[in-house]
């Protein structure tokens, strides 16, 4: 996801998550020592030191998840409900658990089980203060309107994703021309997820849009992408050209029908869409 705002790739880039990548590193010594233990024919140490290795990277998954999900929710206008898994505190809990079992039986045991609780608890809390944990999330539903909070977040999830491909397929395209109207179309069909995430009301009347028309655009742009780098065709490109119109078309209408909270004919226009593609052979 991108850093600043979420619908415009061109000044938004999307960033690595470089937060919780340590925790995939630190626990890399504690396989060769499991190893070392148990070639040392300790099998109690190696078990304790290979759970313990395990249980890490566990954590070092769900912790990270947490944090990206949480970067997701800032950037939306609403979030997952409350009732979402607790990456971060599971996160914890599996790291403290694991090191608990390398204090008392991975390091020569060395460490008496009172101590080792008392490494564990110090491990959740050094968690807690680092990476925090998962936020509390009271946010508004929209049940009411036919379609949950995270029915929405996942169609404009996928959405965004059919949208991510028609800009990567666009850019295989030598024609500079369809690579332009792609980035408009691309732009423009942000605009609509957009207006849906500012009015929750307009999803549910919008979900074939989203889901159909859009994996249609998705499906002719890579087909487009894919024939062209074989050879130039002056007929498919002449297909194309009149599929991008249709596109740009339907797109304009739609957003104007959400402006007029009117889409009831929308289902026809993508009906018509899904019939040229076939007829023109792009896909």
């Amino acid at each position: 996801m991108s850093a600043v705002k979420r619908y415009n790739p061109e000044t938004s880039p999307r960033k690595v998550l470089w937060k919780g990548m340590l925790l995939y590193i630190l626990p890399i010594p504690l396989l060769p020592a499991a190893i070392g233990a148990l070639m040392g024919g300790d099998i109690v140490q190696a078990l304790a030191l290979a759970a313990g290795f395990a249980l890490a990277m566990l954590a070092a998954g769900l912790i990270r998840k947490g944090i990206r999900l949480e970067r997701e929710g800032q950037l939306r206008r609403f979030k997952r409900r409350a009732s979402t898994t607790p990456y971060r505190m599971l996160g914890s809990f599996a790291l403290a658990i694991g090191m608990f079992l390398v204090a008392w039986l991975g390091i020569s045991h060395s460490y008496g089980i009172f101590d080792s609780l008392l490494y564990g608890l110090a491990v959740v809390l050094g968690s807690y203060l680092y990476y925090g944990f998962d936020p509390a999330r009271n946010d508004p539903k929209v049940a009411t309107v036919g379609i949950t909070t995270e029915e929405l977040i996942e169609l404009l999830e996928e959405a965004d994703g059919r949208i991510d491909a028609i800009e990567t397929a666009g850019k295989d395209i030598r024609n500079a021309e369809f690579r332009q109207r792609l980035r408009r179309i691309a732009t423009e069909a942000r605009v609509i997820l957009d207006t849906i995430e500012e009015d929750p009301t307009d999803a549910r009347r919008a979900r074939k849009f989203l889901k159909v028309y859009l994996d249609g655009a998705q499906q002719v742009t890579e087909g487009y992408a894919r024939a062209h780098k074989n050879d130039d065709n002056p007929e498919l490109e002449d297909n194309f050209r009149r599929v991008l119109t249709t596109i740009e078309t339907v797109i304009g209408e739609q957003q104007a029908k959400l402006r007029e909270n009117n889409v009831s004919d929308l289902d026809v226009t993508i009906e018509v869409l899904q019939m040229q593609l076939e007829k023109e052979g792009v896909v």
